[in-house]
Formats: structure tokens, C-alpha cells, sequence
């Protein structure tokens, strides 16, 4: 492996932060804040505390679910034999481990971003395509059982209310949360699995693909990150993608009883008549 591959990722030393991961936390620190400022200024105090929701909120749950996502095929790969995960520091359940300056960026102020992928090396494994198609759906399989933990929290919360009287907000605050960590991880399971490179569903598509069409589909790679980038930016993904996971979040949330329904309800036995959560 090559040396510089080395140097990037540390093993946190007893007692503190690797300074590689504290340096890069604290580059996107200084951008984000800055930006933030900038925002602030430009809108209104309405706007301003539904960004503060939005970042207080959201964005852990993304950076969560990235992690997850990532981690996951590095546990695969790590599973099947190939050590290159760990040696570079990608075993690991720390969000710095994960982060891309340019991907966190984005996530903050567009909803759509991007963590480092994992390196692996296809040569450690004994059938190398086989546990290539294992590692690629490790991290859509890590994000839907994230959301399955999400809707049964919400059976969990539903159940709870009935035997005690929780406050609203915290009722509101942890269905909103649980919500959030259900939609935001069908988006990501599902969003990986487009058979586009340099997505995991690529990789679907490689192995089952006949030899004789795989060096066509691999010229495709060269534009198909420009075809991601124009897809989302005309809003292309969300038709893609929102029936899909509509269709798995009923489906989910009706196996388990409709238990968003029974929140809602008692929530509105808070509120007065034109307010809703």
C-alpha cells in the first residue's frame, strides 16, 4: 500500500484527538461557521429557527446514517479478509473517520452530500466478485436496518403514551427524530442502489452484468458522476427515488400498526384547533 495512504488516517492516541482528525474537523468547522454567519444574516428570525431545527436535528442523523453506511462496508470487507479498511482507520464508528470536507459541506446546506468511500482490495478476497457484490450492499443493508430501528422506536413511543402522560414536546421532538432517521435512511439505502458508478448498485450491475457488456458499462463510469450531480440539481433524483420510499415507509409503518397515526392523535389532544405538529 502506498505510504501516503498511511499518514491520512491515525488510531486515536490515549488521551486524545488524532491531529489529522481534528485537523479536518476543525477546516469544516471554520467553513460551516462562516457560512452560517453569512446565512443568518441573509434571512429572517423565522427562517433562522428552522435552520436551527434543521442543524440541530437532521444533520446528526445524516452524519449517523453516512457513518453507518460507510462502516458497514468496511466490516464486510474486514469480514471476508481484506484488512485494507482497517489499516486505514475506516473500522471505526467515529463520524471524523468518515467525513469529506466537500460532501459534509454539502450535506449542511443542500441535503445532499457524501462521505470518503472505503477502499478495498479485490485481491485479498477468494472470490473477489462475489464478496465485491457482499461489501457493495453492506451499506444499503446498514442504512434499512437503521430504518427498521427507526419505525420500531416509533411503535416503542406509541406504546409508551399509552400507559404515561409524556410531555408533547418531547413526543414531538422524538417522532420528529425517529421520522427523520426512518426517510433520511430509505433515501440513502435506496439512493445507493441506482445503478449508476460510482454507487454501490454499480456493483450490482457489474457482477450480474455478461462479460461481454461490463467494458461498455465501465466507459459509463467516466461521466456518470456528472450525470448524479445534473439528476439532483434538476431534481431528477426525488422522481426517481420519493415513490419508492413512500411505498417502503407505509409498508413499514403499516406492518407495525400505523403507529405515526396514534402519535399524531394523541399530540392533537395538546393543541388548539389550526395548530398542527
Amino acid at each position: 500500500m502506498p505510504e501516503g495512504f498511511t499518514r491520512i488516517y491515525s488510531f486515536r492516541p490515549p488521551g486524545g484527538m488524532p491531529p489529522d482528525s481534528f485537523a479536518r474537523l476543525t477546516r469544516i468547522g471554520c467553513v460551516i461557521f462562516i457560512l452560517l454567519g453569512i446565512s443568518f444574516m441573509l434571512q429572517g428570525i423565522g427562517s433562522l429557527f428552522e435552520s436551527a431545527f434543521h442543524f440541530l436535528v437532521l444533520v446528526p442523523i445524516i452524519l449517523i446514517s453516512l457513518t453507518f453506511h460507510e462502516f458497514a462496508h468496511a466490516k464486510m470487507a474486514d469480514f471476508l479478509g481484506d484488512p485494507t479498511p482497517d489499516r486505514m482507520g475506516r473500522l471505526s464508528l467515529n463520524p471524523l473517520r468518515h467525513l469529506d470536507f466537500f460532501g459534509t459541506l454539502l450535506l449542511f446546506f443542500t441535503n445532499f452530500g457524501w462521505a470518503k468511500p472505503v477502499i478495498v482490495d479485490p485481491s485479498n478476497f477468494r472470490v473477489p466478485q462475489r464478496a465485491m457484490l457482499s461489501v457493495a450492499l453492506a451499506g444499503p443493508a446498514a442504512n434499512l436496518t437503521l430504518a427498521l430501528a427507526g419505525v420500531i422506536g416509533m411503535k416503542l413511543l406509541a406504546e409508551l403514551i399509552k400507559v404515561t402522560m409524556m410531555p408533547p414536546i418531547a413526543v414531538f421532538l422524538l417522532i420528529t427524530m425517529l421520522k427523520s432517521l426512518v426517510l433520511i435512511n430509505l433515501s440513502l439505502a435506496l439512493f445507493n442502489l441506482l445503478p449508476v458508478p460510482p454507487l454501490d448498485g454499480s456493483r450490482v450491475v457489474a457482477y450480474f452484468l455478461p462479460g461481454r457488456y461490463r467494458a461498455q458499462y465501465r466507459q459509463f463510469e467516466e461521466i456518470a458522476p456528472m450525470l448524479l450531480l445534473l439528476l439532483f440539481a434538476l431534481g431528477g433524483l426525488s422522481f426517481i427515488l420519493n415513490p419508492s420510499i413512500n411505498f417502503i415507509y407505509t409498508s413499514l409503518s403499516a406492518w407495525f400498526g400505523n403507529p405515526l397515526q396514534e402519535i399524531t392523535l394523541y399530540l392533537h389532544t395538546f393543541t388548539a384547533p389550526g395548530i398542527q405538529y
